[in-house]
């Protein structure tokens, strides 16, 4: 135990180091995009003039001019002045300063750079420290436990970006998909967490049960509320050039099930726990005498968790609701708008899939806690 802070330096360099040298190779590469002769460099800011009040433009209210070198690409170490200008609206400008790192779109005539205008900050650098610092204290408080956590946070974000999305994107049913490697990613997870045993085995049966009662509501109430699922990530998808054949009201109910997924894993993990713990301090309850202590001891965490899963989509819409209260929009006005439904369903289908996942994780491992312990009693079976 006593090197696990060092273990924990060591992975988080080890997984930064992998992070820059993957952004070193991408960034080598280049972003193309395919409709336009254009491209994305990063670049670093070297002079920021002072800021130069517009008076005669109708959009502008104000410029600067900005010194950059390009730091990657086939442009690299290249020197460029450019004008920044400012709308006076935040969240469109870019104030910047010297030392910052940004993201130029370089416009090609052949193969000579023609233009160059700002596009981004650079943001990433910032990411990767902060996914160091996150998986340093991790595994520094939570000990084995945490390293546990960053494995299976590592495997699951594999198992999506390089299993379910690349099938979603040739066409498949992205909801068939999603409970499909939702099951896989609570399998690896839980494996991981409680190892090879009939406890993982339930809260496994009771994860499924969870996510597919989770998709059943979404599909059911979303069809019949005729959510549209579009919004404006999913309108950056088709600017991106992505096939126009994709399901989009399914991507917004594989979403749902994706979202529920670590409250259902992490609640059927609880009470299988539980129920195999009172199962040993008591043995002669029965698998019915079991199932209901082992679900009454999941009931307050049950509460706990659907009041969580009920403000985090209360905070990711709070903007919204700020924009309808500043607009003051009536009451039918707001309920009835797809938005507004969308996120509705999206929290109500997480808190059923909780609903469904407790009775289930119960019901699982009180079977499987009594038939064991009857084998080993008998002598005619082993404990997985």
């Amino acid at each position: 135990m006593k090197k696990l802070p060092g273990l924990a330096i060591l992975l988080a360099a080890v997984l930064l180091l992998g992070t820059s040298s993957a952004q070193g190779g991408s960034q080598n590469a280049e972003d193309w995009v395919q409709e336009y002769p254009t491209v994305i460099a990063r670049a670093k800011v070297l002079e920021v003039s002072a800021y130069e009040e517009i008076k005669d433009d109708w959009f502008f209210t104000g410029r600067q001019k900005v010194t950059v070198k390009i730091m990657t690409g086939r442009f690299q170490g290249y020197i460029e002045e450019i004008e920044n200008n400012f709308t006076g609206v935040s969240y469109r400008d870019l104030p910047l300063k010297e030392g910052d790192q940004v993201l130029l779109l370089l416009e090609l005539d052949g193969g000579r750079l023609h233009s160059v205008s700002l596009y981004e900050f650079g943001r990433d650098r910032y990411l990767y420290i902060l996914i160091g610092v996150f998986i340093f204290a991790v595994i520094l408080i939570a000990r084995t436990k945490g390293l546990k956590a960053v494995l299976s946070l590592i495997i699951a974000g594999l198992i999506i970006s390089q299993g379910m999305l690349p099938l979603m994107l040739r066409g498949h049913n992205p909801m068939a998909l999603t409970l499909l490697f939702s099951a896989l990613i609570s399998i690896v997870t839980l494996i991981i967490f409680g190892g090879f045993n009939a406890k993982t085995a339930a809260a496994i049966v009771g994860t499924f049960c969870g996510v597919l009662g989770a998709g059943l509501i979404a599909l059911i109430f979303g069809k019949a509320a005729r959510l549209t699922g579009f919004n404006e990530d999913v309108q950056m998808l088709y600017s991106s050039g992505l096939p126009a054949s994709l399901d989009i009201r399914g991507l917004l109910f594989a979403g749902i099930i994706l979202g529920a997924l670590g409250a259902v894993m992490d609640l059927s993990q609880s009470i299988a726990s539980s129920t195999y713990a009172i199962r040993e301090a008591n043995p002669l309850l029965t698998v019915k005498g079991l199932y209901k202590a082992g679900l009454e001891t999941g009931r307050e965490r049950l509460a706990r968790m659907i009041n969580l899963l009920m403000l985090a989509c209360a905070g990711c819409a709070l903007p919204l609701l700020l924009l309808f209260a500043a607009r003051d929009m009536s009451y039918l006005n707001v309920i009835n708008l797809d938005m507004i439904a969308t996120e509705a369903v999206r929290s109500m289908a997480g808190s059923f899939g909780l609903l469904a996942a407790a009775p289930a994780s119960a019901a699982a491992a009180s079977l499987l806690a009594c038939k064991f312990a009857k084998a080993r009693k008998s002598g005619k079976g082993m404990e997985l």
